[in-house]
């Protein structure tokens, strides 16, 4: 089935998680002075968690889009420039690739695109924040995951579900979230604490 496919299939819970969290996201969160900045991100980045969710797939039109997205906001916003944009997708991209590697392909592919997409948005120093909070959420999930595996079925079914493929999108897409309203502010925190 198609990106298109997809999108129209599953349209109605695509707009519902957008209007929610972008409107909670503008409503509570305000530190990004470009208020426009996070529909504009959220436009992509919810349909490839979501979708990711439902059939363990990046679509790669939606993460062109995210990318050509990120480029175009660094030509229109005076603060951000296209170094920091590039430099953000290496950081973030590459990153993943390397534990793509290390993991021999543990790491999908599509999660490497999303990555560099995203760090385009967010920047080198956002991008390590938005890294480190993607694995944190995707541990947590995991770890629940494998509690409740083990309280329903007993311990015998860790062996059976070991390897069992979990999107890493959805992860993704929450910790570049996070790493956009908070990034910079999580850095700032980090290095005052030396």
């Amino acid at each position: 089935m198609g990106c298109f496919e997809l999108l129209k299939r599953h349209g109605q819970e695509l707009f519902a998680f957008y209007a929610a969290i972008t409107g909670a996201e503008l409503f509570v969160c305000s530190p990004i002075k470009a208020w426009w900045l996070l529909p504009m991100f959220n436009l992509t980045v919810i349909p490839l968690g979501i979708l990711d969710y439902h059939y363990k797939r990046l679509l790669n039109p939606l993460v062109l889009i995210l990318a050509v997205m990120g480029i175009m906001c660094c030509a229109v916003l005076l603060e951000k420039n296209i170094e920091d944009a590039l430099l953000g997708a290496a950081v973030f991209g590459g990153l993943l690739y390397l534990i793509r590697y290390i993991s021999k392909e543990g790491l999908g592919m599509g999660d490497v695109k999303l990555g560099t997409a995203a760090g385009i948005w967010l920047g080198p120093q956002a991008s390590v924040v938005a890294l480190y909070i993607s694995f944190i959420l995707g541990g947590l999930y995991v770890i629940c995951y494998l509690l409740m595996m083990v309280k329903r079925d007993g311990r015998n079914s860790l062996w059976k579900i070991r390897k069992k493929a979990i999107p890493f999108g959805p992860f993704l897409v929450l910790g570049s979230t996070i790493g956009l309203l908070y990034g910079e502010k999580f850095i700032e925190f980090y290095l005052s604490l030396f």
